[in-house]
């Protein structure tokens, strides 16, 4: 059992674990809070969407790094590094200033980018093949602690000092601790091809699930990248307090969380396809019900269900990596890691220049077109009929 990768489930439980802890402070963090803290130091919109797209910049390098290094120097130390990264960032920024948070920025996402290509691809490979999915989602679903403890935390110790960096350090920091319980796998799983995934007949399983997972991650990623970098402002606009934003992203994050197991699950039973096209239509309906006037309840169910059904984009572009037939779950992960990148990006550029341009209820507006956009490229898969688009083999 011990030699059994599909088995090894002291690994499979410290991995999930160094996520669980390190998410807190590489993305709750540096992702979610940090625009926060920031537009407490009076950044616009336009400086914010930078600072955003800046953090999902540098993660580019880490995800294209990751599978390399994995393979020349072993996946803990690519991990452990990816830590550090993070921590020299969060460290720099607390007394830099603007502009040169935007290289911390950078660099927080690169430190993010070694550490999740470092583990998800090791952990997922050792996962039981028949329950690959419902793996996944269980994983994002620890991860998706991060944007809960994060604002929570940053509330309770004040949004005003430096708190929110320190509280960052120490949840890096303590990730290493299960870290060191992982039985590595040594250099060379890293760019081992699956041997869980089923080859589809006639074309490489690449050109089939592969183009569902990327229509997923480049729409997905910009809507993420823009709301939780935005959303701040979009708060303020409304004419919510700093403190009551913390809050809101904390019941986003509580969508994310409680909504991964279910879309692993529903990927697993009817298909990537449709669940990718439920969490697409619900973005729309959601996003346009926010530009709307509501009252408190109904901005906090509003807030839970974008949180679930935003997260849960980056949950099925992974699920379509690890199903495909062709190349290691490393690269295909990193691929996709990195398509989602690149759209996050351009999400919060684009979406803070309309804001600036316009008013704050742009952000949805801008989250339901992505959403929409989605929605037909998924249509397109099914009518051009690409295997696998709605259902998994």
């Amino acid at each position: 059992m011990r030699n059994n990768p599909e088995f090894d489930w002291r690994t499979i439980g410290a991995l999930n674990t160094v996520s669980a802890l390190s998410q807190v402070g590489q993305f709750g963090i540096a992702f979610v809070m940090l625009p926060v803290w920031l537009a407490g130091q009076g950044l616009d919109a336009k400086q914010l969407g930078l600072f955003a797209a800046s953090l999902w910049l540098g993660q580019l390098p880490g995800l294209a790094l990751a599978p390399w290094l994995s393979q020349r120097f072993g996946c803990k130390p690519v991990i452990v590094s990816g830590l550090f990264c993070t921590i020299l960032a969060l460290l720099g920024m607390a007394v830099a200033a603007w502009p040169f948070w935007l290289l911390g920025g950078v660099l927080a996402g690169f430190g993010l980018g070694l550490r999740w290509i470092g583990l998800e691809p090791w952990l997922y490979h050792i996962a039981p093949a028949h329950a690959r999915g419902r793996l996944v989602g269980f994983h994002e679903t620890l991860i998706a602690l991060a944007p809960i403890v994060a604002p929570v935390m940053a509330s309770y110790f004040g949004l005003h000092g430096l708190a929110v960096f320190w509280i960052g350090i120490v949840f890096t920091l303590a990730s290493l601790v299960p870290l060191a319980f992982a039985r590595s796998p040594g250099a060379e799983m890293a760019l081992r091809p699956t041997q869980h995934a089923k080859p589809s007949p006639g074309k490489p399983g690449r050109d089939r699930i592969f183009k569902l997972g990327v229509a997923i991650a480049l729409l997905g990623g910009m809507m993420e990248a823009a709301v939780s970098g935005l959303f701040a402002l979009f708060a303020q606009g409304r004419g919510i307090p700093v403190s009551q934003a913390a809050d809101l992203l904390a019941v986003f994050g509580l969508g994310g969380l409680l909504m991964q197991y279910g879309v692993g699950w529903l990927a697993d039973h009817r298909g990537v396809g449709t669940a990718a096209l439920v969490c697409a239509l619900g973005t729309i309906f959601v996003a346009v019900g926010l530009t709307q006037p509501l009252n408190h309840v109904w901005l906090v169910v509003a807030v839970f269900l974008l949180g679930g059904l935003i997260t849960a984009f980056l949950t099925l572009a992974l699920i379509a990596s690890t199903m495909t037939s062709t190349g290691s779950i490393a690269k295909n992960v990193s691929m996709m890691s990195m398509l989602y990148t690149v759209s996050a990006i351009a999400g919060p550029l684009m979406a803070g220049a309309t804001m600036k341009a316009t008013n704050a209820d742009a952000l949805m507006w801008f989250t339901a077109a992505a959403a929409l956009a989605m929605v037909c490229a998924l249509a397109w898969l099914v009518i051009t009929k690409v295997p696998s688009a709605v259902r998994l083999p």
